[in-house]
């Protein structure tokens, strides 16, 4: 692995209702000593907000969204979860977090593996950080 290699973060989820989000994530690339040298993003968006869709649109099924830098030495994003359709079910004690999985490579090595708790009603914002070999 190079010390400049670019980084791979990818998103997804085996949630079925995970086509009720969009997905955006925007991401600073940084040298060795802490230069912005770049930036990446990169989205998934299946409605406007608030379409509130009755069912899934076309392109939904087993959707990843993927995002490649440019090398660097290390980046910091975010990852935005966004619902443009809310849970169908009112009860909001009834509808339960859904599971959102990112995987992070470099030079095609897995580096790491998050689950993160998504809340249905209100999506999410997560920072995202790597570098090296972390």
């Amino acid at each position: 692995m190079t010390a400049d290699a670019p980084f791979t973060i990818e998103v997804q989820s085996p949630y079925e209702g995970f086509w009720r989000y969009n997905v955006a994530l925007t991401c600073g690339c940084f040298d060795a000593e802490g230069r912005r040298t770049g930036f990446a993003s990169a989205s998934s968006q299946l409605a406007a907000v608030g379409s509130n869709l009755a069912s899934p649109p076309a392109g939904a099924a087993e959707r990843r969204i993927e995002l490649r830098t440019e090398p660097c030495a290390r980046f910091v994003c975010f990852l935005y979860v966004i619902p443009h359709t809310l849970p169908a079910d009112n009860d909001i004690a009834a509808s339960r977090t859904f599971p959102l999985e990112v995987e992070i490579r470099r030079d095609g090595a897995l580096l790491r593996r998050e689950r993160f708790a998504i809340n249905p009603w209100s999506g999410a914002s997560v920072e995202l950080r790597g570098e090296g070999d972390s």
